[in-house]
């Protein structure tokens, strides 16, 4: 009796691990290894032969029954993992979405032999072997008080910053991805200054008021399209993520007088409305919202540039200076690689 009671208990817990909800945040991954899909015997995906990538095998079943338009794609990446991206959404501020896949199987692409023996067969089916994928995306939100309105915020890597203005509340900080921040004017003012310092890389200044709430945030991704499109060239990335900020910020982007700086629009590079500027000794202009800047060390010709998607490009050469701001949609979509520090000045 004894020994049924725990085969019933041991079932019950497998059956709510496999239908567990997982918490993610917007913009976010979930990365699945091979060992997470089976075919119909119960065996797993040979992986000490096989490479569990896009060479090998194909997504042939996805079956997303709840919050489709949360899930951004569904891919192999370059570490044998199939990885859910989640779409950015600065907006889920006070809510959460839940996102359900209820099947998810890959198909193998060829057949793969040793010798003689056949380790991978052709049209093999692996599925996700705990059934549905469950998860709660929005932004968990925590809140720790500090004395000084004009305290200084710092935050690692990954973060992103979520800050709301009040002048009638005490200032409060987090250090948590997604850390609820309202932030105290100190006394009746009609606007603060805002300071953003994105570790050194850049800085921005503006003003904020009362009501408002921003996400800061920023990553230094490479854009593999534009990289193989410019093989000669040495190139970095910035590029600041958020929801929009409340008035146009002035902005510095600490690279070099030599260098050139385009931005990224729909894809494509164009020119980045930013002048150098010898006095701050770097490339300064005017930000209103999310935008991706490359940074080359030769110049780049933009009238023919590969996308990755078959388009090529019709834009005039850059040639780092203009007055032409490029930005993308405030909801750009990207994964969080680190947030700046704020300070904050009545």
């Amino acid at each position: 009796m004894k020994k049924v009671l725990a085969l019933v208990l041991a079932v019950a817990m497998m059956a709510t691990l496999a239908f567990a909800v997982e918490y993610k945040e917007p913009g976010s991954s979930l990365k699945l290894g091979a060992t997470s899909f089976e075919d119909d015997k119960g065996n797993a995906v040979p992986v000490s032969d096989v490479d569990f990538n896009e060479d090998n095998f194909v997504i042939s079943t996805k079956k997303i029954t709840k919050g489709a338009s949360y899930v951004d794609s569904i891919a192999f990446n370059d570490d044998d993992q199939l990885v859910i991206k989640f779409k950015q959404d600065y907006t889920l501020t006070t809510s959460k979405v839940n996102v359900t896949i209820s099947e998810l199987a890959v198909k193998a692409k060829k057949t793969i032999k040793d010798d003689d023996t056949t380790i991978l067969k052709k049209n093999d089916e692996y599925t996700y072997a705990n059934g549905k994928i469950e998860i709660e995306l929005g932004w968990d939100k925590s809140t720790v008080a500090v004395t000084d309105a004009d305290a200084e915020i710092n935050l690692t890597a990954g973060d992103a910053l979520y800050v709301e203005y009040d002048k009638d509340e005490t200032a409060t900080t987090g250090s948590n991805n997604g850390s609820d921040i309202t932030v105290s004017y100190g006394d009746p003012a009609s606007y603060m200054t805002t300071e953003i310092d994105f570790e050194g890389e850049a800085y921005a200044e503006g003003r904020v008021y009362d009501g408002d709430e921003v996400f800061y945030g920023f990553n230094m991704d490479a854009d593999t399209d534009i990289l193989k499109a410019y093989p000669d060239a040495e190139m970095r990335f910035f590029e600041i993520e958020g929801n929009g900020f409340p008035t146009t910020l002035s902005f510095e982007l600490y690279a070099a007088e030599d260098e050139y700086v385009y931005a990224v629009k729909d894809g494509k590079l164009t020119n980045s409305g930013l002048k150098w500027d010898e006095d701050v000794y770097a490339w300064t202009g005017k930000v209103r919202s999310a935008v991706q800047y490359v940074i080359s060390d030769i110049e780049l010709d933009t009238t023919a540039v590969d996308t990755g998607d078959g388009d090529t490009t019709t834009e005039n050469p850059a040639t780092g200076a203009n007055d032409v701001v490029g930005v993308a949609t405030a909801l750009a979509v990207v994964s969080l690689v680190a947030a700046g520090a704020v300070s904050l000045k009545k």
